[in-house]
């Protein structure tokens, strides 16, 4: 039987390979051109913003609470699979050489997102006069040791309790690290010493804990594929992924949207994919995503026609992936049991997306209403968002017709 240091070296490499196959369909000269529009627009109005910051701006409180929050954040990376309940049982006196290696990973796979964000941060920080170049370089190391600790905490944590209430043991790790991280930018090196002291007992207490506990398995093997869906998931917004397993909730709370059933109603067929997209998860929550990400960018960019841009690029994707997804699983259909003498599927799917399409412009408008004021330069956002989602839709339908 081979090792876990090999075990675990053939598990990464198959873990890489894996990302790489999926990655090459999400960084494409397309997405490079939506993150380079909005990277630069936010970095525009990010700076012009700096210009007239005031002095007394809370910014150290900020970059406190915005890099607790990141650095309480993250489950361990195990790469487990349902049968090494079985069959890592015989090495299980030798299992600590397999997590060490995984939690090495996890530690510098969650490191660019903390510091990310605190050199986003740093220039908030110097115009604010917080500190200085020393404190930054500390804080800088700072963030890695935490990181380290935290990693190490958390998978204690879960091996103590199987993850019940691991929020309860995040926010008590945010509330340390926000303070540790603030005392050192305002300046109070005394209260440095009393705070690292806390998170170490902090973590001792968990590990003398998980150590006198079996190794649960199940909840590591859980969390493994969760986090491995998420990431299909994410996969999938951009290509198709055969492990991808939907999912489906009621949401009860959006039943005002849905007319009654009844009996001898004239269109079954957008009343079956109403209910589709509203409680398919992945349709649903693409849809979210994209409208929201279109609300922010029109409250956060300050060039109109990047705007334009922008929620025309948002429109199509919406109405591209809504039309694919409610055309996709035609294996079989709740409308083949009565099936119906004409082809309305087609003509039912385009009223279906235009609706919901005209609910993001809605959405656009209003946002643009708020942040631009009363002028005819929201009403051309939501017109655009209209018209690019409607000829993506004929577009579609047009080529299926044709095949």
């Amino acid at each position: 039987m081979n090792s876990l240091r090999e075990i675990w070296g053939n598990r990464f490499i198959h873990y890489m390979n894996e990302l790489q196959k999926y990655m090459r369909f999400v960084f494409t000269g397309h997405l490079a051109i939506v993150l380079l529009f909005t990277i630069g627009a936010g970095g525009y109005a990010y700076s012009e913003w700096l210009k007239e910051v005031p002095s007394g701006f809370p910014s150290a409180i900020i970059a406190a609470a915005v890099l607790g929050a990141v650095l309480s954040m993250g489950s361990p990376v195990t790469l487990l699979k349902p049968a090494d309940i079985v069959f890592f049982l015989p090495m299980e006196n030798k299992l600590e050489e397999y997590l060490r290696r995984s939690l090495r990973y996890s530690l510098f796979s969650q490191l660019p997102i903390p510091y990310i964000l605190f050199i986003v941060l740093l220039p908030l920080l110097a115009a604010t006069d917080v500190t200085g170049k020393p404190q930054f370089i500390l804080t800088a190391i700072v963030i890695f040791l935490v990181k380290w600790l935290y990693v190490e905490t958390e998978y204690h944590y879960r091996r103590a309790n199987e993850g019940e209430g691991i929020w309860k043991d995040r926010f008590v790790r945010f509330v340390l690290a926000a303070l540790l991280i603030y005392v050192m930018l305002a300046g109070s090196p005394y209260f440095i010493p009393l705070v690292g002291v806390l998170m170490a007992v902090y973590y001792l207490f968990w590990k003398k804990r998980s150590a006198a506990n079996p190794f649960p398995y199940e909840h590591f093997i859980t969390l493994e594929q969760n986090r491995m869906m998420r990431f299909y998931r994410f996969a999938n917004y951009f290509t198709d992924v055969p492990h991808l397993k939907g999912s489906v909730s009621r949401r009860g709370w959006l039943g005002f949207l849905m007319r009654p059933a009844r009996f001898g109603q004239t269109s079954p067929q957008r009343y079956l994919l109403r209910r589709t997209l509203m409680r398919t998860d992945d349709i649903f929550w693409l849809w979210v995503r994209l409208t929201a990400l279109s609300v922010l960018g029109v409250v956060l960019i300050p060039f109109p026609i990047v705007v334009y841009i922008f929620i025309g690029a948002l429109a199509f994707a919406s109405a591209i992936q809504l039309v694919h997804a409610l055309r996709a699983g035609d294996d079989f259909r709740m409308d083949m049991l009565f099936p119906e003498t004409d082809n309305t599927r087609t003509p039912a799917i385009r009223k279906t997306v235009s609706g919901v399409q005209l609910l993001q412009a809605m959405f656009v408008l209003v946002a643009g209403l708020i942040a631009i004021g009363i002028s005819v330069t929201p009403v051309i956002m939501a017109a655009i968002v209209l018209i690019v989602s409607e000829a993506t839709i004929r577009v579609s339908n047009d080529k299926t017709e044709e095949v």
